[in-house]
């Protein structure tokens, strides 16, 4: 966020010893400390909240696509989807006696 190096840190650190003097300056410290976390805290909750509302905007839009999307069922011919499932099965009771006669000639 700020580019604040080692040589600012110092200098901050010279001025308020000067200003606040030696007593008040640890209390000063942990003040700021409470109020940076506390600040920092508040943005985390902030950025969690936008996170979360982009999300459900996502899901509300791919809802809305899935929505328009036709009918799979008016696409497809169900008579045609019927027919290819019976050769389907007649496909695999085929093999399933092939592969038991297979196995009945190797006992």
């Amino acid at each position: 966020m700020f580019d604040i190096g080692f040589w600012e840190l110092v200098v901050i650190a010279v001025v308020a010893l000067v200003v606040v003097g030696p007593e008040k300056l640890p209390k000063l410290a942990r003040v700021c400390g409470l109020w940076i976390g506390r600040a920092n805290a508040s943005l985390q909750a902030v950025k969690k909240d936008i996170a979360k509302e982009l999300r459900a905007e996502e899901l509300q839009q791919a809802l809305k696509k899935a929505q328009d999307l036709p009918d799979i069922n008016k696409i497809a011919d169900l008579d045609q989807a019927d027919t290819s499932n019976t050769k389907l099965e007649d496909i695999l009771s085929e093999k399933s006696v092939e592969n038991k006669q297979a196995d009945d000639e190797k006992r």
